[in-house]
């Protein structure tokens, strides 16, 4: 088994910055990095689908990368649309594949798992361009048969929300067409939607991970405005079991643990 934890939006803040909608952001991501060390089976990489600081200021920077730098497993960053792209590259020790765009593409044990990088720097809109598309095409045909999972920050798919929706990656048809083309692509993590979600395109199951702060509200009445909840808020763990993905949701702020109940 291979356990990949997923965290998402954690949105940190500088250390002098007002809490939005009273929530810490940055004491959040301590629980979530606490509870994510404390994981009986130790994930195997840590995986962060965006929107990691609030507004890409470098004392947000700071603190998100001194609180990551405390997870015992290595982390796999992707930026979304709050990060700054020069601040990212520079932060994190990943073999950035573009220079135009924050994509890039690891082995975990028997697994491939290609961050694409589809954030529009200055806008909160996504984008699958030719570029990128040809991009993901060379790197999938590099071993078309190896079990692959793609992260991503806004996701493929929409969702009926339409607010965020409006958000969504353009060009999803010709994204389903190269995952289509590759059948060893099983699995689509995202983040943007701040709160859990699951789709698919062509064969792959989609996902998207929770925040670690509040979400999104749940409103599918079409032009819908902006709405967030507090909902319990905490990160997901995938394992890969005997060729298929598993995912189990955490919840953290939560003091109790698990306990055997009294047989009768």
């Amino acid at each position: 088994m291979i356990v990949i934890a997923q965290i998402s939006d954690t949105h940190i803040l500088g250390p002098e910055e007002s809490l939005p909608c009273g929530v810490d952001h940055n004491r959040q991501l301590d629980l979530a990095v606490q509870d994510i060390n404390a994981e009986t089976v130790q994930p195997a990489a840590v995986l962060a689908t965006g929107d990691m600081t609030n507004t890409g200021q470098p004392d947000q920077m700071s603190e998100l990368t001194s609180r990551l730098d405390r997870l015992d497993a290595p982390v796999l960053a992707l930026p979304g649309n709050h990060d700054n792209q020069s601040l990212f590259r520079e932060a994190f020790d990943m073999t950035w594949s573009s220079p135009d765009h924050l994509s890039w593409s690891t082995q975990v044990d028997e697994l491939r798992i290609v961050g694409l990088d589809v954030t529009v720097p200055g806008s909160n809109h996504a984008l699958f361009d030719e570029s990128r598309q040809q991009w993901l095409r060379d790197e999938l045909s590099t071993n078309p048969n190896q079990p692959t999972a793609i992260a991503m920050h806004q996701p493929p798919f929409l969702t009926g929300i339409d607010w965020m929706d409006a958000t969504a990656i353009t060009n999803r048809d010709e994204f389903a067409a190269v995952i289509a083309d590759f059948p060893c692509v099983s699995r689509i993590f995202c983040g943007h939607l701040h709160r859990p979600v699951q789709s698919t395109v062509a064969q792959a199951s989609a996902t998207v991970g929770l925040s670690t702060i509040y979400h999104v509200g749940l409103d599918l009445e079409p032009g819908s405005s902006v709405q967030l909840i507090r909902d319990p808020a905490g990160y997901q763990l995938h394992c890969w079991i005997e060729g298929r993905w598993v995912s189990h949701t955490r919840y953290i702020g939560r003091s109790e643990k698990a306990f055997e109940p009294e047989r009768r």
